[in-house]
């Protein structure tokens, strides 16, 4: 008689089969130390922790261990510009969470009642209007905007000093001589892009020029060669570059299209001081936002907020300076 041998079943176990006792077993530990990694015990070694962690997944049990999580509401956020400021901010906010144990929940702003449904335990809005108001409505849910002040509304605010960026550019300009400056923003109805035309008309105003309102043009309402073209054929010798989404796109214009010379035949001002941008020929002169601050006091501020043993009677309100990097961009007029 012939006995046909039986074959494991290759199928894995259900997670409701796999018990501690299982785990401990695989990982060749005790029971006390698999219940203080899946609980996230603190005094449990890494390594440790590697061992039971590594078992249980080889076992088919995936532990749900949860960790608070924050909302970051994000507007204008454009794959097509990876390095723009929303995704650099959304980059830094994200690892400076994680790195106090916060699980991070990224939601556009034309989806912000999504925050209802998230686990968030607060919001940190990068966002450029007033939509973020809505989630007021929430209840016990801290909330936190960036480089968009709306203290007014109640809501906890920490940004740079737009209004200052736009002078201390301008002036750099005019201590090199130029006088016909053009200036570019994103969106003209944005809190930013008021600050900074307020800022250049003020600085230009303060040398004893009118400003030339076709010298302020929006990439939203023109296309960028456009503007640029008209700027040129009408003698403009620099321009502040802040819209800071089109920073590449306007370099690479006035270069390869309009084949001039940046540092020479134009100067240009970009917004943000990125990495890319000392490597450019030639490196550009930026507005250095303080980028890295804004994120830690926001994660600082909105992980305080989430404290509910704790009282916040005070609406945060913090304005931080920017820098001028000065390189090669901006060339000195006799």
């Amino acid at each position: 008689m012939t006995t046909t041998p039986t074959r494991q079943s290759s199928q894995p176990r259900k997670r409701a089969d796999i018990s501690v006792t299982d785990i401990a077993n695989k990982a060749n530990v005790s029971l006390g130390t698999v219940s203080r990694v899946m609980n996230q015990v603190p005094g449990v070694t890494e390594a440790m922790q590697r061992r039971v962690l590594h078992a249980s997944r080889q076992l088919g049990f995936i532990p749900r261990l949860e960790r608070p999580a924050i909302a970051i509401l994000t507007g204008r956020h454009s794959p097509a510009m990876p390095v723009g400021y929303v995704s650099c901010m959304t980059t830094l906010l994200w690892r400076k969470l994680a790195d106090m144990g916060y699980a991070v929940e990224i939601i556009d702003d034309n989806h912000s009642q999504a925050v209802l449904q998230s686990h968030a335990r607060g919001v940190i809005g990068v966002v450029f209007d007033q939509g973020m108001t809505e989630l007021l409505q929430i209840p016990n849910l801290p909330l936190l905007a960036i480089n968009n002040p709306m203290t007014g509304h109640g809501i906890h605010s920490v940004y740079a000093d737009h209004h200052a960026q736009a002078v201390m550019a301008t002036e750099h300009l005019l201590a090199n001589g130029h006088t016909h400056i053009g200036l570019l923003v994103i969106q003209r109805d944005e809190w930013g892009a008021a600050q900074r035309i307020a800022g250049f008309t003020h600085a230009m105003q303060n040398a004893g020029i009118t400003v030339d309102p076709t010298c302020i043009a929006a990439t939203t309402e023109l296309p960028v060669y456009d503007t640029l073209n008209r700027w040129h054929r009408n003698g403009i010798t620099a321009l502040l570059n802040f819209s800071e989404d089109c920073a590449l796109e306007v370099i690479h214009i006035l270069s390869n299209v309009l084949k001039l010379k940046i540092g020479k035949d134009v100067s240009t001002i970009s917004l943000e001081d990125l990495p890319i941008y000392q490597y450019l020929s030639p490196p550009q002169t930026t507005i250095k936002q303080p980028l890295d601050d804004l994120a830690q006091l926001a994660v600082e501020h909105i992980t305080r907020l989430c404290d509910t043993d704790v009282k916040h009677k005070d609406i945060t309100d913090i304005t931080l300076p920017s820098q001028l990097i000065q390189r090669d961009s901006v060339a000195k007029l006799a």
